[in-house]
């Protein structure tokens, strides 16, 4: 997870949002079960804007999204604030498996990160990695919250983060090899190609980021 930054309310969006939500209340008025529809807050306009903010991941675990299946999620669920049901800031891209998250009953969303509202900073105060496997800094709740409610520890997604780590591992011992064979320092170049795994238009970034300046400080200085 890091720190999104959201882009303006999709015209789309911004022209029909009173009509839909009017709408979606006339079906809850008949059935209070009712769900909006998805055709309209998963507009392909809506996707674009949300794949822009986040360069095409998942807004809560950082997976690539280009080419997989994708989700527009309710961050605060409709079953808890209907009122939200096509509110922009409350639209959140989200890969199949992050989307299965954990109801409000379970864990509110106010108990746990918001990739739209934390910072990096914050959200770094209560989760970090183990090689591949997200885990809460000592003693945070609320890290530990946001790993069980968006199940970021899934097997799947320590499947995907291992192989993306990996890559890294094999582009720094490539580096490190050169390095030693030439009995030189790391240039700007090779130190580029290292940190650009931490950059935020890239999958895992936080867990990049994190092993890097654990494992390779070399990139970093």
């Amino acid at each position: 997870m890091r720190h999104i930054d959201r882009l303006p309310t999709p015209r789309i969006l911004s022209d029909k949002q009173k009509e839909w939500q009017e709408k979606y209340e006339q079906k809850l008025a008949a059935n209070p079960k009712a769900r909006p529809d998805a055709s309209k807050y998963g507009h392909k306009d809506i996707r674009k804007q949300l794949d822009s903010c986040s360069f095409n991941k998942c807004f809560y675990c950082e997976s690539l999204l280009v080419g997989a299946p994708r989700e527009v999620d309710h961050y605060v669920e409709v079953s808890i604030d209907p009122s939200l049901a096509y509110d922009w800031n409350n639209l959140y891209l989200s890969c199949n498996s992050c989307n299965d998250k954990l109801d409000h009953n379970s864990i509110p969303v106010n108990e746990v990160l918001n990739p739209c509202m934390d910072s990096d900073a914050e959200i770094q105060k209560h989760i970090t990695f183990q090689t591949e496997c997200i885990c809460s800094q000592a003693g945070s709740i609320k890290g530990l919250k946001t790993i069980q409610k968006f199940r970021l520890s899934a097997g799947v997604l320590d499947l995907k983060r291992s192989k993306w780590l990996n890559k890294l591992a094999i582009k720094a011992h490539e580096i490190n090899n050169m390095m030693i064979s030439e009995q030189r320092n790391p240039t700007l170049d090779e130190k580029a190609a290292i940190c650009r795994f931490m950059q935020k238009d890239q999958p895992y970034s936080l867990m990049c980021e994190i092993y890097i300046k654990k494992h390779l400080p070399w990139a970093v200085s």
